[in-house]
């Protein structure tokens, strides 16, 4: 699933104060987003993107 947010690397630091885990940092992608993978704190998996 993913989720578009307005600053992705902003919200890293409050996903894992929240409990969840960030698997690596976030990628730019060649159609134009940034992407980082998550996990929530009950183990569901999320892409947090944002449009560049």
């Amino acid at each position: 699933m993913a989720v578009f947010v307005e600053d992705v690397a902003g919200l890293l630091s409050r996903v894992k104060q929240a409990g969840g885990k960030v698997h690596g940092k976030p990628k730019d992608m060649p159609w134009g987003d940034r992407v980082a993978h998550v996990t929530d704190p009950d183990g569901n998996s999320l892409n947090l993107t944002q449009r560049l």
